[in-house]
């Protein structure tokens, strides 16, 4: 099992990002088209007449074991960092959220009470979940050591690792829907084609097993266990990954996204000017990453284990030591006697949902170019069932802002299910946008999140009357 525990979280933390793209940035009134990302419905009555994104990334990771802090970031994605301190020193199970957007060129146009956008973007998201801390430690680590051993493992959940990269391709429409007196409604849609690169998972479902050390053999192994080991694959091999693999496409699928905005405006008879922010608030509420990606599964790398080690049998660790994670279902098939293959895992094609979230959003215009804004985020999709699928968590944020046209400041403080509390900044200056949603909170080396965004666009705005 060395193989399945170090290839496939190193891999997870070498690409890295955080589920909110953009935090802070997005709450922008002059995002442009990125603001689409976040509700479709942003682009109606957009403060720019067109809008580009040249390029953008955005990245970072998040756990609940492992702390960050900014002044050695950098040795904290070191593999001896990785198994020593998110597994070594593990209090309960191990969780950790993975995931990469890169925007290339995006675009967004009105026509008249309509606005439009095509956007780009490749997009990476992987997850640990409830991984038993002590158990990947055992197997990553020295083999042959004794220490807090024998251990027993218990687990009644999923143990799963899972990973999702593909590419969509957007096209959005929204308009205004209602304006009546201070009130105004607007809505959008978005559409994408999914074209599917890979999707990975590795799960261990209901172990119950006794982990020792033969001393004269100096080598780990497992007894008395019992339980469900599955692999699932499509795409690219993660053992042998070249780079030209990522342009390959092995699914399909289509998603949506669907969103409404109600502002309140109770000045808007005396300013009707394309170019000014009318509202004094502003809510919003977008369900986003709707559609699932059918994939063909690769029936050479996938297939499903039932264990069963009796007590006073072996299986050795050093079994697998050597063995690429892409050949652990031969490897696993050469020993009947203690994995047993079962009917899971068997179809030719599966489908795997994207990380659907609801958004809610509220934005209050204190005065001049001072907001302040709350979001919500509801995660929809679990893997408890479909291992395969990748998934958010559920948090919120408030983000205090100065919003101008030209420059914006930005001081996101969010909180969800995995990294706790966290306080970032980020800044907007001409086509410049640039920051993080934890960086605060890093230099106090109490960040179980690391993330960053960049990126350049350019637009022509309304005009002031």
């Amino acid at each position: 099992m060395k193989r399945i525990f170090t290839s496939a979280l190193l891999l997870c933390c070498a690409l890295y990002s955080q589920a909110q793209d953009l935090p802070g940035f997005r709450t922008s009134n002059y995002a442009g088209v990125t603001s689409v990302f976040s509700n479709p419905a942003n682009i109606a009555d957009s403060r720019f007449r067109w809008d580009v994104n040249l390029v953008g990334v955005n990245i970072g990771v998040s756990n609940n074991q492992l702390k960050y802090k900014l002044s050695n970031a950098g040795s904290s994605f070191g593999e001896d960092t990785i198994k020593s301190q998110l597994f070594g020193q593990s209090k309960g199970a191990t969780k950790a959220l993975v995931n990469l957007g890169v925007l290339a060129p995006s675009v967004m146009f009105n026509v008249g009470k309509f606005s439009f956008a095509v956007s780009t973007r490749a997009r990476i998201v992987a997850n640990v979940t409830d991984l038993d801390g002590k158990l990947a430690d055992k197997i990553m680590n020295d083999l042959s050591s004794t220490a807090n051993l024998p251990y027993n493992i218990a687990s009644n959940s999923n143990m799963r690792i899972s990973v999702n990269a593909w590419t969509e391709y957007g096209v959005s429409v929204a308009r205004e829907v209602i304006t009546a007196g201070p009130h105004f409604l607007k809505a959008g849609v978005s559409l994408k084609y999914l074209a599917g690169s890979m999707n990975g998972s590795v799960n261990i479902d209901k172990l119950h097993a006794t982990m020792n050390v033969d001393e004269g053999q100096q080598d780990a192994y497992l007894t008395n266990a019992a339980g469900k080991i599955g692999m699932n694959f499509s795409g690219m091999n993660l053992s042998d990954f070249e780079a030209s693999d990522a342009t390959k496409t092995t699914g399909h699928g289509i998603g949506a996204e669907l969103g409404v905005v109600y502002e309140y405006r109770p000045a808007s008879e005396n300013n009707s000017s394309k170019g000014s922010n009318k509202y004094k608030f502003r809510f919003g509420l977008s369900l986003m990453d709707i559609g699932k990606i059918k994939y063909e599964r690769d029936v050479t790398r996938s297939g499903t284990f039932t264990i069963g080690i009796p007590t006073g049998q072996q299986f050795s660790m050093k079994n697998l030591q050597d063995v690429k994670l892409d050949n652990y279902k031969t490897e696993l098939g050469k020993y009947p006697q203690y994995f047993t293959p079962a009917a899971d895992n068997n179809s030719a094609k599966y489908a795997v949902s994207l990380p659907t979230t609801l958004q809610l959003d509220g934005d209050y215009h204190i005065h001049n170019n001072f907001y302040v804004n709350a979001n919500v985020q509801l995660a929809l999709t679990g893997g408890e069932k479909k291992p395969y699928n990748t998934q958010y968590y559920s948090g919120f944020s408030i983000t205090p802002r100065y919003d101008g046209r030209i420059f914006g400041f930005f001081l996101p403080v969010s909180y969800n299910g995995l990294s706790k509390l966290n306080a970032g900044a980020s800044f907007r200056v001409g086509p410049l946008y640039v920051g993080s949603g934890s960086v605060l909170s890093a230099l106090m080396g109490s960040a179980h999140q690391l993330d960053g965004f960049v990126g350049i666009r350019f637009g022509h705005l309304q005009k002031r009357k």
